[in-house]
């Protein structure tokens, strides 16, 4: 019986100390996994909450707002710079046509007076060349042909100076347009520049 009570005794014994052993185990491991849980959730929250979770890189997330928000701002600039190029543009377009229009109306207007000139000198020579056959002497022939050789040498110098005086005029006022137009753009320029 002894040996019943001695084996007993050992049984209690071992079943006792494999009692604390696994009890001693199971506490860290219960504290292992409740720290393992607690990191878990850290984390978890931490990726839902950006970069504000982690503070090396508030920096970081306030450099790349302030990168938004100036490329934004440029956007918008660059925008409105656009917009007004193609104002100019349209304009610069307009002044060329009313250049045109200007330069288009001058030449036919200036077209129009050198054949009314030119039918009238056409008649003066036709008049010329009926008094010169009814000369009456050679003297009288040589008289009439250097009266009207004087007469339409004078015709041409008065009409090249008018011409002339009529063509500088005329690209004065075909350039006005274009010159207007390039005093607009210089001011717009500097208010873009500025």
């Amino acid at each position: 019986r002894q040996a019943a009570a001695q084996k007993n005794a050992r049984k209690t014994a071992t079943k006792a100390t494999a009692r604390r052993t696994v009890s001693k185990t199971r506490k860290p491991a219960r504290k292992v996994a409740a720290a393992a849980q607690q990191r878990l959730e850290t984390m978890t929250k931490n990726t839902f909450k950006g970069f504000d979770a982690i503070p090396a890189f508030a920096p970081f997330q306030n450099i790349m707002t302030e990168a938004n928000e100036r490329g934004q701002d440029l956007v918008k600039k660059s925008q409105k710079v656009a917009g007004e190029l193609a104002d100019l543009a349209r304009a610069n377009v307009e002044a060329v046509v009313e250049a045109g229009r200007v330069a288009s109306e001058g030449a036919r207007s200036i077209g129009q007076d050198v054949v009314a000139k030119q039918r009238d000198s056409f008649e003066q020579a036709a008049d010329a060349i009926r008094s010169l056959a009814e000369a009456k002497s050679p003297t009288e022939y040589l008289q009439l042909q250097g009266d009207f050789a004087r007469a339409s040498f004078d015709r041409m110098v008065a009409e090249s100076s008018k011409l002339t005086e009529s063509l500088v005029k005329l690209a004065g006022e075909a350039f006005q347009p274009l010159s207007n137009r390039a005093t607009a753009n210089a001011e717009r320029f500097n208010t873009l520049v500025a």
